[in-house]
């Protein structure tokens, strides 16, 4: 009796035993299983999302790094990889870095609305150019929520009211180009407070109708190293605010007011190593003093 009573209890362990190993197993398959649909889901997702740019002619480059650890530049879906691994898991892994889009005369607002919809959805894009577009606030809210967006250029773009604030309000800039772009000039006030103030880097405002107003702005942004004002209202007493930016390695003034009184004032500028000055009224006595003042310094004023 004794004995029928102990091998019992071990029975149903053993059964159980082998119960919770069917339902771990199943559970996994299904993880798996739905890992690997949602994989796919996302991957055709994403290459949905790149036909729509491509069908509007847009430029999709990746940047990555080869196998020799220097910084390459191809076009998306060229990228190299192993052959056991198929192509869409490829370029869905290394995805859209660099993209350049211009509007196309066939375009309707609201295929540019949904496409500006769906930059955000480019999950490692840090470069972006667009042109000719109209700039409202549907649309530069897209622009803001691009999550790794480093390097912004918006050329020959008009803006509605307030909605350049809003986008330079966007964390982590160090490049903006708005050449040629239509905007008020006052907005770029924004940058004594946004988080551009710290992080720009470069800056191009080539031909914009910005004045010293906007160059007393500037002047606080203490991180520049490039910077582009030609064709802009700039005077002396601008350049001379301009003069004191710390780390200021590339200016260019091609098409301004300025004169020798102003660009006396770039012999205070520490880093300063190239300056463009076609088309101005400087002399080239007070360009070649410069350059004694400044030997790195190289000066275009052809």
């Amino acid at each position: 009796m004794s004995a029928d009573v102990e091998t019992e209890p071990v029975r149903i362990t053993n059964k159980n035993r082998r119960i919770l190993v069917r339902r771990t197993l199943i559970a996994a398959a299904v993880f798996l299983g739905t890992l690997i649909g949602y994989s796919f889901f996302l991957i055709f997702q994403f290459q949905s999302l790149v036909s729509a740019f491509q069908k509007q002619k847009a430029d999709l480059l990746v940047y990555y790094e080869n196998d020799l650890g220097d910084n390459t530049v191809t076009t998306y879906g060229s990228m190299p990889g192993p052959t056991f691994i198929p192509r869409l898991f490829i370029d869905y892994s290394h995805s859209v870095t660099y993209l350049n889009w211009q509007q196309q005369p066939k375009s309707s607002p609201k295929e540019i609305d949904e496409l500006f919809a769906l930059l955000p959805d480019f999950h490692k894009l840090e470069i972006l150019i667009v042109r000719n577009f109209l700039i409202d606030e549907k649309r530069a809210a897209a622009l803001s929520r691009i999550p790794q967006l480093k390097d912004l250029s918006l050329w020959d773009c008009q803006f509605e009211k307030s909605v350049l604030v809003s986008l330079l309000k966007k964390k982590g800039l160090k490049s903006l180009s708005l050449a040629g772009s239509t905007f008020q000039e006052e907005e770029l006030s924004i940058l004594k407070q946004a988080p551009a103030k710290e992080t720009l880097t470069h800056l191009i405002l080539t031909n914009c109708q910005i004045s010293d107003q906007t160059a007393a702005v500037i002047s606080e942004c203490r991180n520049l190293e490039i910077l582009h004002l030609d064709g802009t209202q700039i005077t002396d007493m601008g350049l001379k605010m301009l003069a004191r930016l710390p780390h200021l390695k590339v200016l260019v003034l091609d098409h301004t007011a300025v004169t020798d009184n102003g660009v006396s004032y770039l012999t205070g500028t520490p880093e300063l190593v190239e300056l463009s000055l076609s088309n101005t009224g400087v002399s080239d006595e007070v360009v070649d003093a410069l350059k004694q003042e400044i030997p790195a310094l190289r000066i275009s004023d052809d």
